[in-house]
């Protein structure tokens, strides 16, 4: 069996594929240059320890014609139709989407600038803005009124709070009138009702005899007391 070394990485690249492949899963085109030369030195160790199949040994016809599953992972269709151009994968339709994307707003942003600038000249025609010296002059006395502008001492009051708002003066101008019609009726109902005006009329009766009692009591005895005080005459 030959030995074969780190030098030979070129000369076996169809068995080094195949066993990449076939033994680990992986395919060639997908590994970075130091992977596959790390990866060729486990290949080189296996090898001369004859660790291998005997096909890999063996330059048979599956080495010398790779196919297309071992070489490379994307399969482009071309042997279907060699006129037909390669299928677009989803990541392309991703990257075409996302340029369209751009496209639009350069587009827009494009668009948007153009109308401002011709609404600037439309300006510039009817108002033609101050150039040179009086452009200056205007500058400066701007800034001169601002600078020397007073603050207002005016508080800023809502519409509502100075001049009031007619939803709020209606409403508590028809609550007004409702509790006056209210207290009304309820003096008028006093009235035509003799039961309730006589119930009303002996409770005030009631209260002033208790207010003459009391004072009476008082009275008493304040003249216990010797302070002289007259006790009220009965009602």
């Amino acid at each position: 069996m030959e030995q074969i070394s780190l030098d030979d990485y070129f000369r076996l690249n169809a068995p080094f594929r195949l066993w990449l492949r076939k033994e680990k899963h992986l395919y060639f085109d997908e590994l970075s240059s130091d992977d596959a030369r790390r990866r060729f030195a486990s290949f080189v160790r296996a090898w001369n320890a004859g660790r291998l199949r005997s096909r890999y040994y063996s330059q048979d016809h599956e080495l010398t014609h790779l196919s297309k599953d071992v070489l490379t992972r994307h399969n482009w269709n071309f042997a279907k139709n060699p006129n037909e151009p390669p299928k677009k994968r989803e990541s392309d339709h991703v990257v075409d989407e996302e340029q369209d994307d751009r496209d639009r707003r350069r587009r827009r942003k494009r668009e948007h600038r153009d109308a401002r600038e011709r609404e600037q000249l439309m300006l510039d025609e009817v108002a033609p803005k101050e150039t040179g010296r009086d452009a200056k002059l205007a500058k400066r006395r701007n800034l001169n009124q601002i600078r020397h502008a007073e603050p207002s001492i005016d508080p800023e009051l809502p519409d509502h709070d100075l001049y009031g708002s007619s939803v709020n003066d209606l409403a508590a101008l028809k609550r007004e009138r409702d509790l006056k019609e209210k207290h009304r009726l309820e003096r008028k109902a006093v009235k035509q009702d003799p039961v309730t005006r006589q119930s009303r009329l002996k409770d005030h009766i009631d209260k002033e005899r208790s207010t003459v009692e009391l004072l009476r009591a008082m009275a008493q005895q304040s003249q216990k007391e010797g302070l002289g005080m007259n006790p009220p005459p009965p009602p």
